[in-house]
């Protein structure tokens, strides 16, 4: 990273925290100054499921409310402290690549196929998918218990030698590499950034109740399959030559189980606005920090 990409850089963390800093439900304020990185600030397209959407975790905004997008979300974060030109979150709970290019039914209305927004200008696009797809907070809500020694629930999903949810990541990789074209295609000249999910299981041991109440091995078989989910995702974006934005790693150690205050994840039963298993506001702004630093230090 050049010195000045690195004092742009700088200058757009101090403003991403100030942003952070504003009241719960607050107006969020461009900050004063320029903080731009040249080629990137025209047009920026966020595009993903609820982790990207982050419902909850502040004031509700957009159509249709069933989307459940976040004032307080990474994209309008990001979005803000880049000072966009022009900024479309297509973001949406419950979404899978299928929404994408097709319609998605929700509360209040339908979001439109999330590509629409992308057009030969946009210059700044993330992807946030896949959860949905691996059906992997469904995994887990299936998987709560009451008694962490009791038997496991992996048997269900990893019969013999066939794992079915490691098949279902196959398949999404497939998907998203066919989504990562499609976005070339539409937005020829746009910097594209695959984000990935933080961490949810805990690093060892087992889960806590009641924030995550699930066994040891089922603690372990789903860290696995974050895991391999992340790469397959980071797989993708190295083979179409776009960037991979890990917000695992920083995660680490600020999952469900933690104290208040240090989790960045919440678990089964939220202790402050967020939805269940997703990132709280702390979280938000952690991934905007990641893929903030990523839009600044990777260049076209």
């Amino acid at each position: 990273m050049s010195l000045r990409l690195g004092r742009v850089a700088a200058g757009a963390m101090a403003a991403l925290l100030a942003v952070a800093m504003c009241p719960p439900g607050s107006a969020v304020a461009a900050p004063a100054g320029d903080i731009t990185s040249e080629g990137i600030a025209h047009r920026y397209v966020a595009l993903g499921d609820s982790f990207t959407a982050s419902p909850m975790t502040g004031m509700p905004i957009g159509q249709p409310v069933g989307c459940a997008r976040s004032q307080n979300n990474y994209p309008r974060l990001v979005a803000t402290a880049l000072r966009v030109n022009q900024f479309a979150d297509m973001s949406c709970g419950g979404a899978t690549l299928r929404d994408l290019i097709a319609s998605q039914t929700v509360i209040g209305g339908v979001n439109p196929p999330q590509f629409d927004a992308l057009s030969p200008d946009t210059t700044l696009v993330t992807l946030g998918i896949g959860g949905n797809d691996l059906g992997l907070v469904g995994w887990m809500e299936r998987c709560v218990t009451l008694d962490l020694t009791q038997s496991s629930c992996v048997e269900q999903w990893s019969p013999g030698d066939a794992d079915l949810m490691v098949q279902r990541i196959d398949k999404i990789a497939l998907a998203v590499d066919d989504a990562l074209r499609e976005i070339r295609k539409r937005a020829p000249q746009a910097l594209v950034l695959v984000v990935g999910y933080p961490v949810v299981a805990p690093k060892k041991g087992i889960g806590c109740i009641p924030q995550l109440p699930i066994d040891q091995s089922d603690v372990a078989y789903l860290r696995d399959l974050q895991q391999r989910l992340n790469t397959a995702l980071a797989y993708d974006a190295d083979l179409e030559n776009d960037n991979y934005v890990d917000t695992y790693t920083a995660s680490i150690g600020h999952g469900p189980c933690e104290a208040d205050g240090v989790k960045w994840i919440e678990g089964m039963v939220p202790d402050v606005p967020a939805a269940a298993l997703h990132p709280n506001a702390s979280g938000q702004i952690a991934m905007a920090s990641d893929v903030l630093g990523a839009a600044l230090s990777t260049r076209r």
